[in-house]
């Protein structure tokens, strides 16, 4: 019997074996870049979402602060009111009302001079 390994065979499996290892390092080399591709449109998409964060804060420090301003503003009109209103509540001194009292009682018994004296004011 012959041997089955005779030269046709080898080259055959030599051939074989050159195509498995070529279509290995192809694939090997597809990863590679896939893993490149995959790893970019990473990047990208990160880089996406920081800017959309960046943006969004942006605009809610701008609202805020257009917010803050209103509010100070609504505040401060709100104080004026209760100063004025305050103003206009406030009694008058009781020396201011002793003297009031004095005029309308010299009034009332008849005197000349209801006219109020320095004192009284």
């Amino acid at each position: 019997m012959k041997p089955r390994s005779d030269t046709r065979t080898q080259t055959a499996a030599a051939q074989a074996i050159e195509r498995v290892l070529r279509a290995e390092q192809d694939a090997d080399a597809g990863i590679a870049g896939a893993r490149q591709l995959a790893q970019a449109t990473l990047d990208r998409a990160r880089d996406d979402a920081l800017g959309i964060v960046n943006r969004a804060a942006e605009r809610v420090a701008r609202w805020q602060r257009r917010h803050a301003a209103a509010l100070e503003r609504r505040i401060a009109a709100l104080r004026e009111r209760a100063a004025a209103s305050a103003e206009m509540q406030r009694l008058p001194d009781e020396a201011a009302i002793a003297a009031a009292a004095a005029r309308v009682a010299a009034r009332l018994a008849g005197e000349a001079d209801t006219r109020p004296r320095d004192g009284d004011r």
